[in-house]
């Protein structure tokens, strides 16, 4: 029996924090640990509320242990979404942005990155890339329709290491994601100019990792069918993130700009036009 994470309840935090990052610097870590915000709190338990689900775990590329909650659509399998979800917490606080999916036929995987939830090692980005990539493996190889195949849902941080996995891993049929960041590098340096007494540290944003940047590897997913989403009220991930990646993208390619939408607030601002746009689109890939 897997056991499942502490109980605490947190508030959910969506943005990277400013105060982190400068107690980060000044104690000598890694500039690119500032990314990464994980914990072990459960956030939300599908067994209290009667969601069925399985706890299921397998090794990242580099052998370190990941956990996932496997969520069963409803009815039968048109295939399943591996959900990446964003920085903050872990699958607990973010497995229900995904859940939506289960309604319309599509099984669910939502894992853990290295060092978030019981999920082992540390986050970095090349870690993520790995877990990302294992997870779409282990999706397809346990397909409950093997036609189906498999898709990538990724939000926040998990559009950005999602657009990353898509166009290394040829078995992801599709791919949504909303909210990314175009490279380490530039959602670093616009943390840092929203916040004035983070300015001496600019001078360490070059030394960031870029080889796992999106924009340079979302050309490589072509021709495969992919669909960005973003919120023009997002303050903490900028939609011109998303306007670079679908410039630097091949076809087939969308980019749906919502009104008004804060951070991963495009769902819930208009529910119904949300899921006939995304569940729609995966629809429409042939078989």
């Amino acid at each position: 029996m897997v056991s499942r994470f502490p109980v605490t309840i947190q508030r959910m935090a969506l943005s990277f924090r400013p105060l982190a990052l400068l107690s980060c610097f000044l104690a000598g870590c890694s500039p690119q640990r500032f990314f990464y915000y994980p914990n072990r709190h459960l956030y939300t338990d599908p067994d209290q509320l009667g969601i069925r689900n399985q706890i299921v775990h397998y090794p990242s590329l580099n052998g370190n242990m990941l956990y996932a909650l496997f969520l069963p659509a409803t009815g039968e399998s048109k295939g399943t979404v591996v959900h990446f979800h964003g920085n903050f917490g872990n699958l607990s606080n973010h497995f229900p942005l995904a859940l939506f999916w289960t309604r319309y036929g599509y099984d669910v995987l939502s894992f853990d990155y290295q060092g978030y939830g019981a999920s082992a090692g540390r986050p970095t980005p090349e870690h993520m890339v790995d877990d990302g990539m294992a997870s779409v493996r282990y999706a397809a190889a346990h397909l409950r329709n093997p036609r189906g195949g498999v898709f990538i849902f990724g939000q926040s941080l998990g559009g950005a290491v999602g657009i990353v996995v898509m166009a290394k891993e040829p078995l992801v049929k599709a791919g949504i994601f909303e909210a990314p960041f175009a490279s380490y590098r530039s959602q670093a340096g616009d943390v840092i100019r929203r916040h004035w007494f983070l300015f001496p540290f600019y001078v360490l944003v070059p030394f960031l990792n870029h080889r796992d940047d999106p924009l340079r590897w979302i050309h490589k997913i072509s021709p495969r069918p992919i669909l960005l989403i973003h919120g023009t009220a997002d303050t903490i991930v900028s939609p011109k993130m998303s306007k670079r990646l679908f410039d630097a993208a091949g076809e087939p390619k969308e980019l749906w700009l919502v009104p008004g939408a804060g951070h991963l607030q495009c769902h819930r601002a208009d529910p119904d036009e949300y899921e006939k746009k995304v569940v729609g689109f995966f629809n429409n890939i042939k078989t």
